[in-house]
């Protein structure tokens, strides 16, 4: 069964719609809620994904906004969504790899100066942000491998895991 409006009794952490949908940033900048579908598939995700309805905030409009279009802006990771368990509640953040065929082209330091940037974006809205980042990869034959060398990589900074887009939905979408 999908998670959606949930007020998650168990000990995952699960996608809220009522976190997300309820954002500060999200009421301040409307068009940047989309379906994570219609998200993934601009960020160049091949193949189908199992997001139907889903929604996050898409943070590289709200910083397109925030900068007023400028081609300076800060670096910014793709998209977050709220997370619950049990009381507690947090935004993700998730950085979108897709044209990436080997992890090792990955620059960890771009990822992390996105996710600190992303937090300073965030922390108006009065929810915690997870400390670290999702990074989301084509599912293909050597990705298992490399997900273990990157994360390894990424350990001392925080919280991040290295997903396909399956992941993503099954860790954080079903109860």
């Amino acid at each position: 069964m999908a998670a959606g409006n949930n007020k998650n009794s168990g000990e995952k952490w699960l996608y809220s719609a009522d976190i997300t949908e309820g954002s500060n940033i999200r009421q301040r900048h409307p068009k940047t809620y989309q379906q994570i579908a219609d998200i993934v598939k601009e960020e160049k995700c091949k193949g189908k994904t199992p997001f139907t309805k889903e929604k996050a905030i898409y943070l590289e409009l709200v910083e397109f906004e925030l900068s007023k279009g400028k081609r300076d802006k800060c670096p910014i990771v793709d998209f977050t969504f709220g997370i619950a368990r049990n009381n507690s509640k947090k935004y993700r953040l998730v950085e979108a790899k897709f044209d990436v065929d080997d992890l090792k082209n990955i620059d960890e330091k771009n990822i992390r100066d996105k996710v600190s940037h992303s937090r300073d974006v965030m922390k108006e809205d009065g929810i915690p942000v997870d400390n670290g980042a999702i990074v989301l990869v084509n599912k293909s034959k050597i990705v298992e491998q490399q997900k273990n060398w990157f994360s390894r990589r990424l350990q001392p900074y925080g919280n991040y895991q290295i997903m396909t887009i399956d992941d993503l939905y099954f860790h954080y979408f079903v109860s």
